[in-house]
């Protein structure tokens, strides 16, 4: 497997910290982010979206880290991270959705323009998206520990990096104090790794 990726996406820390924990190996191919290599035509050729993750695996290319995820997560992980019974692989797979909207369109976006300045002019609605995202989370982690099947999943990785880089899209975590303990639940996790800063 090949993991084209960068330090400084969440998205590809997902994949990341998930291979690390089932101790999978990979080759790393770091992407040029600052000189955009992504856009270039030789990596839009592999993903033309223009985005990584990107993932060979068994000489096929998968673009998205949901679909990397769940490769990873059934071919290593056996039942613990995406089980097979559809009524477990739907709660969980109802929160991965959640990461790729609320979470992303909410706090991934609105760090992007703190950081990059990407979009500026829809600032205000990515932050009430991200506070939307914190305030479902929140509800959910009053209620247990994990945000599916009682247990760590797939739910809780894809879901971590942009919860935990929140604050640098200026949405702090001080008054989610239930999604702060669950980050710190997730850090906690054998074989863990920790997110660059």
């Amino acid at each position: 497997m090949k993991l084209y990726m960068t330090e400084m996406s969440g998205n590809s820390f997902k994949v990341r910290v998930l291979a690390a924990m089932l101790g999978v190996t990979y080759e790393n191919i770091r992407i040029d982010w600052e000189n955009r290599e992504h856009k270039s035509p030789t990596f839009l050729e592999l993903n033309p979206r223009g985005q990584v993750p990107v993932m060979e695996i068994e000489g096929r290319i998968f673009w998205d880290s949901t679909a990397h995820l769940v490769y990873i997560a059934r071919k290593f992980g056996g039942e613990t991270w995406l089980p097979s019974d559809p009524l477990q692989m739907a709660e969980i797979m109802q929160w991965m959705s959640f990461a790729q909207n609320e979470v992303q369109f909410g706090l991934q976006w609105a760090r992007g323009v703190t950081i990059y300045n990407r979009r500026p002019e829809s600032f205000e609605g990515y932050l009430q998206d991200g506070r939307k995202a914190l305030t479902v989370l929140e509800r959910q982690l009053g209620k247990t520990d994990w945000l599916a099947l009682g247990r760590a999943t797939l739910a809780d990785i894809a879901c971590y990096p942009y919860v935990k880089r929140a604050p640098e899209g200026d949405l702090p975590l001080a008054p989610y104090p239930q999604v702060e303990a669950w980050l710190a639940r997730c850090e906690a996790l054998p074989g863990w790794i920790e997110m660059d800063p």
